[in-house]
């Protein structure tokens, strides 16, 4: 939990997540800086939207508008959600903290560091190829700026920024400012799904242990001849825990998904048309020239965007599958009759496939990602 507290810090200091402890004056202040974030945000947004033109159009000039407008919709979309269910988030942050979900002996201890291990390499990997390419992307524009006349980004204002370079400053600054906090909050955003998926993969393998140890405690308790009714008491006990924690884990997978589906559907969508339109722009625009190389940026930044969630959602569903081959691998056999029934329902309900779907349109695995890159470089070959 320490990990996704890092980020929910993060988020805090951004102005999407109100710290959980602050009420009263505190609450009321954040709120406040909170409004101020999405105004700004929102006003940047329907600034690009309404500079957008259809008419004597300049190929690199629309789908630089169309990308920036792409991308900000993804990060309202996104902070909308937070700000929406924030309660339902919380519930998700409370549930991995308490019941089932807490770890019982060193081998759980051991086996769920792997796994916040890697989440902890994501944090602190994935910002730095998102940052570089984002400074390399916001450089780019940049040093197109001429002041008093080219804003860094294009954007329709009710007012001649050109006037004075005072007011040509201030319009730069604000849209700088307005697009890195966005970058940022939209950064940040995109750990969160990514790192529950990974906390929840961490739990299926300790969901698969406990059946093991629940069997080695039979098997020795057979071993042992204790009575007949204590192992029947003891066995159904156990059983009982275990379908438990399983279940509460289907659960949260399932709460998960309602939570982050629009995100899910916006994010992969968006991010395959900014893939098809910025592979197309890059090959008409010189290598040496300053844009190439934030456009570059910009579609890598796309490019891993897609590939984390597919590819924790891909490890969940493969994790949850795996499930009927630790039962097989066990001491099954020393069951009860009773309860090897019940272990034949599981069985069979682990045969359906988990995974975190939008609509039932999209489903995040390396399947669908591979499909992305092959319309994206197929649409670039018509194009071309």
């Amino acid at each position: 939990m320490q990990v996704l507290e890092s980020i929910f810090s993060l988020l805090s200091i951004l102005g999407v997540w109100k710290p959980r402890h602050w009420h009263g004056t505190k609450a009321i202040f954040y709120h406040i800086y909170r409004s101020i974030v999405v105004i700004v945000n929102h006003l940047l947004l329907l600034s690009v939207i309404l500079d957008l033109e259809f008419k004597n159009v300049d190929l690199a000039a629309l789908v630089d508008n169309l990308s920036l407008m792409f991308v900000m919709i993804v990060a309202r979309q996104n902070i909308i959600c937070m700000i929406e269910n924030h309660a339902s988030i919380t519930r998700v942050l409370d549930s991995l903290g308490k019941g089932p979900f807490k770890l019982r002996d060193h081998q759980e201890e051991v086996t769920f560091k792997r796994f916040t291990d890697f989440i902890r390499n994501i944090i602190i990997y994935y910002p730095l190829v998102l940052m570089s390419t984002l400074i390399t992307y916001s450089a780019a524009h940049m040093s197109a700026m001429d002041s008093p006349h080219v804003l860094p980004y294009n954007g329709w204002f009710p007012y001649n920024y050109s006037r004075t370079n005072k007011l040509y400053w201030v319009t730069a600054v604000y849209q700088l400012y307005s697009v890195f906090s966005m970058s940022t909050i939209y950064l940040i955003l995109d750990l969160l799904l990514p790192c529950i998926m990974c906390y929840m993969c961490g739990h299926i393998h300790i969901l698969r242990y406990r059946f093991r140890v629940m069997t080695e405690k039979l098997k020795l308790m057979v071993e042992n001849n204790n009575p007949q009714d204590k192992m029947i008491i003891a066995e159904r006990k156990m059983m009982a825990e275990w379908v438990n924690y399983h279940i509460d884990i289907l659960s949260l997978v399932k709460f998960i998904n309602e939570i982050f589906s629009s995100v899910i559907f916006v994010q992969y969508t968006v991010s395959s048309l900014l893939l098809c339109t910025i592979a197309y722009l890059l090959s008409h625009t010189k290598q040496t020239a300053m844009s190439f190389a934030g456009n570059f940026g910009f579609i890598l930044a796309m490019f891993f965007q897609i590939l984390l969630p597919c590819y924790c959602a891909d490890k969940l569903t493969i994790e949850f599958s795996d499930i009927s081959t630790a039962i097989y691998d066990s001491n099954w056999y020393y069951l009860s009759n009773n309860i090897r029934r019940s272990v034949v329902i599981i069985l069979r309900q682990s045969y359906r496939p988990v995974a975190m779907t939008s609509s039932f349109f999209i489903i995040l695995s390396l399947e669908s990602f591979t499909k992305v890159i092959k319309v994206a470089y197929t649409i670039y070959n018509v194009l071309q």
